[in-house]
């Protein structure tokens, strides 16, 4: 395989909104899970402490899963007894094998519980679970459009290919992420984390650094990268600063392949940047801390986005991120607090450990989010259980927390409006840290002042 190739699909990573590295590889194209029976669970698991209130509650979403007795062929894969529904990752791709594999791990927690607990109103998830291998995403969802009442909790890292087969065949999807704009605002498409495709979502951090540290605002960099996926990401987060007001002293951009990532250090060193954003994995940041350390420079701040909550990142810069603040943006509750305070973060890593043997990644939590709203929805629909059902009160939903597991978000597409709430997770040598002074909280961890979703100058809403 050739070294491009490679850093292709190793940045598609970072491509992801809120992504996490993938597990462990899953070569089965689809996998069909019917009843609460046939799931494993882990051995020893208490499946008490999953369910912090009755057997379908989430959080603070109360029966969201049950028995019933709704009836009705309504649509396709839908019957008296059971609902078929479909999501799709990219786990068993040759080029990053285990590729967003918690969206699989996430959508097995779910059904698990959920038709554990007595399905929706009574009937049943029959979950298809489709491969797309990266490069096998427009056949998986011709899959899905001939049997899949909906797709549920999916992110195709290449999903430009999906979006004519899925409109042309009207399925609806609730997709933990998008990547492109086209995907991001294809027809019955939304997110219960909505990925705006014309703001930052390093806004809010940057505002916090320009109030409390007014003396490096002329001193802003960005270090982009080439992939199309990221580049826009890039391009849209360095406006976002000049927007505010920081002077852009330097900006370059990383080829798809960088083997040696001492000439960025000695640049953004020579431009003497004071605030650094940067698009690219947790390994290639790390590699250039590293560098930065070689070359005797840091700048005060690197502003990162969530893909760097990644234990990867620890474990790779290792003592340099104590060389400088490495601030994250982030929505969700840190899984470091799960617990009595953080019921619902706790409520999933268990339902995680208990359906899929699984380890919580951030990812997982976009793909819990969907769910949860579909499950909702789709209780609301009642006897009447059809895609428009489905996703017109999903649609409709404002103040969406999943149960508490992030913050209040309004689902939509890739042309809706990003949370105006987060937190700033500071990466040190030791782990991951809630910075308090750096995130300034307005509401419970949060900062959700709407001062902190903006339209980016250049960007269409």
């Amino acid at each position: 395989m050739s070294t491009a190739r490679r850093a292709v699909g190793v940045l598609l990573l970072a491509a992801l909104a809120g992504t996490a590295c993938g597990g462990s590889k899953n070569d089965a194209s689809t996998t069909t899970v019917a009843s609460s029976a046939e799931t494993t669970a882990v051995p020893g698991a208490d499946s008490t402490v999953a369910a912090s209130g009755g057997a379908g509650d989430f959080g603070d979403l109360v029966g969201v899963c049950g028995p019933g007795s709704a009836k009705g062929a309504t649509e396709q894969g839908v019957t008296d007894s059971q609902i078929v529904v479909g999501t799709i990752s990219d786990p068993g791709n040759t080029v990053i094998p285990g590729l967003n594999q918690e969206l699989f791990d996430a959508a097995d927690a779910f059904v698990g519980w959920c038709n554990e607990a007595g399905g929706i109103l009574g009937r049943k998830i029959v979950l298809n679970k489709r491969d797309a291998k990266l490069m096998e995403a427009g056949p998986r969802m011709v899959e899905a459009c001939q049997s899949d009442f909906m797709l549920v909790g999916n992110g195709e890292a290449l999903d430009d290919t999906t979006v004519k087969p899925r409109t042309s065949c009207g399925l609806a999807e609730i997709a933990a992420y998008t990547v492109s704009t086209r995907a991001g605002r294809a027809e019955n498409s939304i997110l219960a984390i909505v990925n705006s495709d014309y703001q930052s979502h390093l806004t809010g951090i940057y505002r916090q650094i320009q109030a409390k540290d007014p003396a490096v605002v002329p001193f802003f960099g960005e270090l982009n990268s080439q992939l199309p996926a990221l580049n826009t990401s890039g391009k849209r987060n360095a406006q976002a600063a000049v927007d505010l007001g920081f002077t852009q002293v330097y900006y370059e951009e990383t080829p798809l392949a960088v083997d040696n990532w001492r000439t960025y250090a000695e640049n953004i060193k020579k431009a003497g940047v004071q605030v650094l954003a940067m698009e690219d994995t947790p390994e290639n940041t790390a590699s250039l801390l590293k560098a930065l350390g070689d070359v005797g420079y840091f700048p005060k701040y690197l502003v990162m986005e969530a893909n760097h909550y990644n234990v990867k990142f620890v474990e790779e810069a290792g003592t340099a991120l104590d060389q400088t603040t490495v601030l994250i943006n982030t929505g969700q509750v840190p899984f470091e607090l799960a617990g009595a305070d953080y019921p619902a973060t706790q409520q999933l890593i268990d339902l995680l450990q208990q359906y899929a043997k699984a380890e919580p990644k951030a990812l997982a939590i976009n793909a819990f989010s969907a769910w949860l709203l579909w499950a909702v929805a789709a209780k609301g629909c009642g006897d009447n259980l059809t895609r428009a059902c489905v996703m017109g009160k999903a649609s409709s939903t404002t103040n969406w927390t999943a149960g508490g597991l992030h913050a209040p978000e309004t689902p939509g597409n890739g042309g809706g409006t990003d949370s105006a709430c987060f937190l700033s997770l500071q990466a040190t040598s030791k782990g991951f840290v809630v910075n308090s002074d750096f995130t300034n909280a307005t509401k419970g961890l949060f900062n959700c002042d709407p001062k902190n979703v903006a339209t980016v100058s250049g960007f269409t809403p």
